[in-house]
């Protein structure tokens, strides 16, 4: 299991004064803000990414002759089942007014985009050593990832006293994207003459733009959804919410291309990558010798296809100490086809005067690093609000980099 960093930092969702929590639950924004608008351009610009292994753990260096090598104990740093997540968020602008103390009407333009690849230890092991005698190496991946523009909608309402309800309904308009599901292959090593036997059976569909095409992003259309409760509690201090992210999917029309590997039985050998020293490399050789031994091939494909969001989940609980002192926790999952990357994150905010908060946590996941800092700062001057906040502070220092989430906005807030 991986972290669970998003775009939806954990720290933002309980800095409530922010429009920026309705990111994570349509519902938390603080009733005190009567409007907002979000700087054209810069209302929030947030990137994530995740990697398995750091860059140590690929690359090894010989102290002789200083150069660069893959290193062979690779395949021992992944686990059973890996992933590498990238995402990226711009929101072009947002604004949002209340309306009679109990409604919120809100709106948000932007581009986002996702990209999640499922990495088996065995397909390392085959792609770095190749096949071994009397061994047999399988693998089951998926592949989801999308580049598209979004326009939401946001409603919420103040039920009562303890209970606010919230939505955010999202029109999609797909730019490029690729989706295959249930990838797989099998290599089974004869342990007397070594020959390989494979069957894979895999296909990627994508939309992009080839020789000629154009992309045409009104012709890729979908929908998400996001809802949300908050919950306050007649316990002074502590409130509890609930929400349901980024749930949609994108039906992809134009420019589509589609490849596919299928092989039954077939006998050949494969001793690994073609080069060990890195002044090797050379990609159309890894290419071709990828594409010779799994045989994909481009198919004609004609048909149209449906990706779905990485939809999340968030549970979250949060306690005021003071005036100016909160505790929060937040369970946070990410559900693509299974419910993975799930984090636990802990989180303490101070509020200097009125205007100027700093936030602390930590993400506590079943991954081999337990520490995994976070550090976010929430600024208002007058009706100006600026916030930056920065996730998995412990991998800061490039050759030990695994997961990095930064975002940073600016606001103009009305209370």
């Amino acid at each position: 299991m991986t972290p669970a960093a998003a775009q939806e930092s954990t720290l933002m969702h309980f800095m409530r004064s922010s429009p920026q929590s309705l990111r994570s639950n349509p519902a938390m924004l603080d009733d005190a803000v009567t409007s907002f608008y979000g700087v054209p351009f810069f209302s929030n610009i947030g990137a994530e990414a995740y990697l398995p292994v750091t860059w140590n753990d690929v690359i090894t260096r010989n102290p002789l002759n200083d150069s660069l090598y893959l290193n062979k104990n690779l395949p021992d740093k992944f686990l059973n089942s890996s992933d590498i997540t990238v995402d990226v968020s711009y929101e072009l602008f947002s604004f949002g007014k209340r309306f009679n103390e109990i409604h919120m009407l809100s709106f948000s333009l932007g581009v986002k985009g996702f990209g999640t690849l499922d990495v088996p230890k065995d397909a390392v092991i085959m792609l770095i050593e190749g096949n071994h005698p009397g061994e047999t190496l399988s693998a089951h991946s998926d592949v989801n990832a999308a580049l598209y523009a979004e326009a939401a909608v946001g409603y919420s309402l103040v039920m009562d006293k303890y209970i606010k309800i919230g939505m955010r309904v999202k029109y999609l308009a797909g730019i490029v994207g690729g989706y295959g599901r249930d990838m797989y292959w099998n290599a089974t090593t004869d342990p007397e003459d070594y020959t390989l036997r494979m069957t894979s059976n895999g296909l990627l569909q994508t939309s992009m733009p080839g020789k000629g095409e154009k992309i045409n992003p009104f012709s890729n259309s979908g929908v998400g959804l996001d809802a949300g409760l908050y919950y306050t509690s007649p316990i002074r201090g502590l409130d509890f919410s609930v929400s349901f992210i980024d749930w949609g999917y994108i039906q992809w029309n134009s420019n589509l291309h589609a490849y596919q590997s299928r092989i039954t039985n077939t006998e050949h050998t494969y001793t690994g990558l073609p080069f060990t020293n890195l002044r090797d490399l050379d990609f159309d050789a890894i290419k071709d010798s990828l594409k010779h031994h799994f045989q994909y091939k481009q198919v004609d494909s004609s048909s149209s296809f449906a990706s779905p969001l990485p939809g999340k989940i968030f549970l979250g609980a949060s306690y005021n100490c003071t005036k100016h002192d909160k505790l929060a926790f937040l369970f946070s999952t990410r559900a693509l086809h299974k419910f993975d990357r799930t984090t636990l994150s802990l989180m303490y905010s101070h509020t200097f005067g009125e205007t100027f908060t700093v936030a602390v946590g930590n993400n506590f996941t079943l991954s081999p690093h337990l520490f995994s800092p976070s550090l976010g700062i929430n600024m208002r001057r007058g009706k100006f609000q600026w916030h930056l906040i920065v996730e998995n502070l412990s991998s800061v220092y490039v050759k030990h980099l695994r997961a990095a989430n930064i975002q940073i906005g600016f606001n103009i807030i009305k209370f």
